[in-house]
């Protein structure tokens, strides 16, 4: 007795619980029978259970005062789990586990990590998150567990689930997507703020807003004022990848905000096409940082490769400052799962523990397949509800001799193929689809005798649980495992004929009026089977092809062209092998529309050798000139310059237009003086008022547009003569949608031929009138980027503050992008680079842009493009560090290749370069040396780089002259002064900083000090005020030496200072470096009689 009372004393010591002896001998009845729940009863029981082991009948004795206290906390804290008795819930007669769909198990470190990147989202920000893991492990429900946060904060969510089939349609799932943004925009947003996005919209997308709209139809229903747009502005143009990509980088930049903030989630990334992630950088890798997005996309670890193209765009993203989190989410830890069967049978988690010891065995802790299995035995009946304990009992030895792979697929399988034939019939069916079916495919089907009954069947599948109602009208899978299961019930050998019946029973359906929403899988389920028209005969076989042809229109009027590439490709190998003869005139339209989206795939090579082919089997001239239209458009971008204009000329004198071969001087200035008189009395009425020019005509101006383009780079000689041909046939024969670029070509020529100011005076007028018509009767988004390229690249320089042309440029390479016109929307990137960098803009940002064009136009082998933009860059890089490190960045790949480079134009253009390069690092020699040589070319079509050359000239003459007093070089500085007058009464803000500063050096090179104080005075505010901070530097660095050399050394002191912190904000460090040679040169003697060392 001494020992008990010695050994009860030790335990309480440790918290545990020792029962007294009479206790142990009394008898004791449950206390359900009394009324109270079954939990109260087994903890009772198990209170007095504990330290007995005689009387331990249930094996859950506590052990502990802990366990109690949990135990207790449980009853308290969820009650409707754990105190209160359940009503057995039935289903087939058979009692179900209650699990709690919406908890999230052993993820709270996750969760707390994506919700602390939406919170950074919903301050301003976008960030990408990547979630990998086994099916079945939670990747889903973890991001809907942010769903109500993000309701919260007043954002939206969108979210695509791609599957097996989606690679045969890459865009069109994730337009759809988007597309429905706009309607979750319009249900819960006001009408007064969606009149203010509506405006926003507007502002941001302009004449390109019709793009938009052909992109997102529910844009129409979300701003029902946008139909009062003119829709005139359609495209001809095929709007290719880069184009919705574009277009949608500013839709979302627009409805995303701090707050709305938008978090989209693309699930199953593994089975995605390479566009969607393409699509998806765009958007968070946005060059103005516009919108608050989060986006997250989850992916199968165990399908996806180290070299999967989704790893390469989580990199770019990081190295690009896109904050990017990569999540990977292993099976739940014991406890944790523990803690879900727990829950699911309403009983304490200590008593659950052999069971989920057995589970987690099974299972890996996998969550859906711990489903999946404590299902499977229940229906096994080794796990039961025992009414008369009121609680889950188990066979623990029955379940641990279950024969179960670490595959959920063996359970499924196993359920599945006790169903009904007609249920399993409804499950093979809508994997065939991918995982989710409409209502109106399964009606019809029901039709058909094949699958009679695939509607009852697919009642009886919801009722198991396998398949879930989506909206109003679709039936998806509830788990992508369950799609894999019911796909594998067809043999591999006949999947492609299940696939192939499935479409013939649903082909009739493609010839109704309204089949936009079923079409392609129509023709996706008869294309997997394809094979086996062959033995069809012809007739079907060319009814196969004009389906695939409709298919294809449908997903290139989606402007996904990736889509409408593979249906073109399948609809033209359908046709007989003497297809031309035969049938003509579908094989033009055919291969037409093959070449012109493998085009627009960013596939040049291809694209070129199907036109070549259609010019070869084409039979006149009219047949053909769609195909030699995008045929040059292909060469110039490609930097085949002169074969692209030989082509021109050669459709053209087949159209009988006469081009000569070659032009004095003399008969241009002649052609220009006739147009001038010709245009001098134009006005705005006029043009609004002329008559259309009939259609033969129109095509004939349309190739004389693209002509004068093309010369710009192969031949810029015969420019002004095309522009002015182009203001002929206009003001003879009516005006065409080519008449604006023509007449702004014409007043771009006007400007470079040294021309009077009177006469540029005029020229100016008339491309202001024609801008002005461009707005109101046109509005071609077709014409919209070759416009915007003449006018602001060529033109508004003598109008408009060159910031506010570069900012007009960088509209018109985007609206060029998301038109499909990728070749001028590059035209203006390049106009929109050069005219930055002579405007002074900030260099790190004018170098991301760069970067970013010069990936467009790596990407889309724009052989023009990349000799320039290189070109551009080289100096940037320069001017930022002498390329210490920034030249790294330059993409090998950009390096220029074809003829691009031995036309004029490029030969001004890297002369102007190498001459603006040596004069910032104060190379006067070498620079004069690039000058002279850029001046021999004339600048043709470069007006405003000829007037920054007599600039640079004017001023490293006065430098020269230090050395040598010539005449020829006292000439050349008298020169500059009075050209750059001459600018300056068109326009003060962009030249009048440049004539005082010339006048300046002309002053103090003459001895003229007060005036030549004055001038420098006068150059750096208008500089200032015209936002010029290098030629204020510039003007700060003249003027110091200027101090400098008449002994003014503290006012020296101070310039170069200026001048420093000008060229620190440009971000010029190649600069400051020199200035700070420059102070360390002398010493100031301060006033106080102190000296101080620079």
């Amino acid at each position: 007795q001494q020992q008990q009372q010695q050994q009860q004393q030790q335990q309480q010591q440790h918290g545990q619980i020792t029962p007294s002896s009479f206790i142990q001998d009394t008898p004791h009845s449950p206390l359900t029978e009394l009324g109270l729940p079954a939990s109260i009863s087994m903890l009772v029981q198990n209170l007095l259970e504990c330290g007995c082991d005689n009387a331990n009948l249930s094996g859950n004795a506590y052990n502990c005062l802990e366990t109690v206290s949990k135990d207790l906390h449980l009853l308290l804290l969820d009650p409707s789990c754990f105190l209160f008795d359940h009503e057995p819930t039935l289903e087939d007669g058979r009692i179900q586990l209650l699990f709690r769909k919406h908890k999230l198990y052993g993820r709270e470190n996750e969760v707390s990590l994506i919700t602390d990147a939406f919170c950074r989202v919903s301050s301003g920000k976008s960030e990408a998150l990547f979630i990998g893991g086994f099916s079945g492990v939670g990747k889903s429900k973890l991001v809907n567990s942010l769903n109500a946060q993000v309701y919260i904060c007043e954002g939206y969510v969108i979210t695509h689930k791609f599957d097996q089939m989606s690679k045969e349609r890459p865009l069109l799932e994730v337009t759809s997507m988007f597309n429905d943004l706009c309607l979750l925009i319009k249900e819960k947003r006001t009408p007064q703020y969606l009149l203010a996005i509506y405006e926003e919209l507007m502002t941001v997308f302009d004449t390109d807003f019709s793009v938009l709209a052909r992109l997102l139809p529910n844009i129409d229903a979300v701003f029902p004022q946008s139909n009062n747009t003119n829709r005139k502005i359609y495209s001809e143009n095929e709007i290719d990848l880069q184009s919705i990509c574009s277009t949608l980088q500013r839709f979302i930049g627009v409805v995303s905000n701090k707050s709305h903030p938008v978090m989209i989630f693309f699930d199953d990334l593994q089975w995605c096409h390479d566009s969607a992630l393409t699509l998806i950088e765009t958007i968070l890798f946005d060059i103005n940082r516009s919108g608050c997005l989060l986006f997250i996309g989850g992916y199968r670890s165990n399908q996806v490769g180290e070299d999967d193209s989704m790893f390469s765009l989580i990199d770019r993203l990081s190295s690009s400052g896109v904050p990017t989190t990569k999540l990977s989410l292993d099976g739940l830890n014991q406890q944790d799962l523990n803690a879900m069967v727990s829950d699911a049978m309403c009983t304490f988690p200590r008593v659950c523990e052999p069971l989920s010891a057995i589970v987690y065995q099974k299972t890996k802790g996998n969550p859906f397949f711990v489903i999946e299995f404590l299902k499977s035995i229940v229906d096994g009946s080794l796990l039961e509800y025992s009414v008369e304990q009121k609680r889950w009992v188990w066979d623990e030895d029955g379940i641990s001799s279950m024969d179960v792979t670490d595959n959920v697929l063996y359970l499924l399988s196993s359920k599945i193929s006790g169903l009904p034939e007609t249920a399993q019939l409804a499950l093979k069916v809508i994997a065939c689809f991918g995982g989710k079916i409409n209502q109106s495919v399964v009606g019809y089907l029901s039709t058909n005798p094949r699958y009679s009954d695939i509607q009852s069947g697919l009642e009886h599948v919801i009722v198991e649980g396998f398949v879930i109602k989506v909206g109003d009208s679709d039936f998806k899978f509830v788990h992508n495992k369950i799609r894999d299961v019911a796909y594998s019930l067809i043999p591999d050998s006949e999947k492609n004929q299940y696939h192939y019946n499935i479409g013939m029973s649903l082909y009739p359906m493609a010839k109704e009026t309204n089949t936009d929403t079923i079409i392609f899988s129509i023709a996706d389920q008869i294309n997997h089977g394809i094979e086996d028209s062959l033995a069809q005969g012809p007739k079907l076989r060319l009814d196969l092809a004009g389906l695939n042809e409709m298919a294809g229109i449908r997903a290139r009027d989606r402007s996904d062209y990736v889509t409408a590439r593979s249906y073109f490709n399948i609809a033209s190998s359908l046709l007989p092998t003497d297809h031309w003869k035969s049938h003509y005139e579908q094989s033009q339209r055919l291969f037409f529309l093959l070449g012109n989206a493998t085009y627009s795939c960013g596939d040049v090579k291809n694209a070129q050798d199907i036109l070549l082919a259609i010019l070869g089997d084409c039979h006149c001239i009219d047949d053909k000139l769609p195909a030699y239209f995008l045929l040059v458009t292909i060469l110039n971008a490609s930097g085949e310059n002169i074969d692209a204009y030989t082509t021109c000329r050669e459709v053209l004198s087949q159209l009988y237009e006469t081009i000569p071969h070659s032009l004095e001087p003399k008969q241009t200035t002649q052609m220009l003086t006739a147009t001038s008189k010709m245009t001098k009395s134009l006005s705005h009425t006029d043009l609004l008022e002329m008559k259309e020019m009939d259609k033969k005509l129109d095509t004939i101006f349309g190739f004389y547009n693209l002509m004068a383009t093309v010369a710009l780079f192969a031949k810029p000689e015969f420019f002004a003569f095309l522009a002015c041909r182009q203001v002929h046939l206009t003001m003879k024969h009516g005006i065409s949608k080519w008449s604006i670029l023509g007449f702004v070509q014409y007043a771009a020529a006007t400007i470079c031929s040294n021309k009077t100011s009177t006469d540029i005076q005029g020229a100016l007028r008339v491309a202001k009138v024609a801008m002005s018509c461009f707005k109101e009767r046109f509005h071609s988004a077709e014409q919209l980027a070759n416009v915007y390229f003449a006018y602001f690249g060529m033109v508004a320089f003598y109008m408009e503050p060159l910031q506010s042309a570069a900012e007009m440029l960088r509209q018109g390479f985007e609206m060029g992008m998301s038109t499909g016109c990728r070749s001028s929307a590059l035209l203006n990137g390049i106009q929109h680079i050069k005219l930055s960098l002579i405007g002074g803009e900030k260099l790190y940002a004018l170098l991301d842009k760069v970067d970013y064009y010069l990936e467009l136009a790596d990407l889309y082998e724009h052989e023009l493009g990349k000799t320039y933009l290189s070109t551009f860059r080289d100096t940037i890089s320069l001017l930022l560090d002498k390329g210490e490190s920034t030249s790294s960045k330059t993409n090998s790949n950009n390096a220029p290749t074809g003829n691009s480079t031995k036309s004029a134009t490029m030969s001004e253009t890297l002369y102007f370069h190498r001459a603006m390069q040596a004069f910032w690092l104060g190379h006067a020699e070498r620079c004069q040396y690039f000058v002279g040589k850029a001046l021999q070319l004339s600048f043709v079509t470069e007006r405003l780089s000829s007037i920054m050359i007599t600039f640079i000239h004017g001023l490293i003459s006065f430098q020269m002259l230090k050395r040598q007093d010539t005449t020829k070089l006292r000439t050349v500085s008298k020169n500059a002064i009075t050209s750059l007058k001459a600018a300056a009464l068109h326009s003060q803000w962009n030249f009048q900083n440049k004539v005082h500063l010339l006048e300046a050096e002309y002053f103090s090179f003459n001895g003229n000090h007060e005036k030549a104080n004055a001038s420098y005075a006068a150059a750096i505010t208008s500089a200032r005020s015209s936002k010029f901070v290098h030629e204020q530097g510039l003007a700060c660095e003249c003027a110091g030496f200027h101090h400098k050399k008449v002994g003014d050394r503290g006012i020296a002191w101070d310039f170069f200072n200026q001048a420093k912190q000008c060229y620190a904000e440009w971000g010029s460090q190649m600069k400051v470096a020199s200035i700070s040679r420059q102070l360390e040169t002398f010493q100031i003697t301060l006033t106080s009689g102190k000296v101080l060392s620079c």
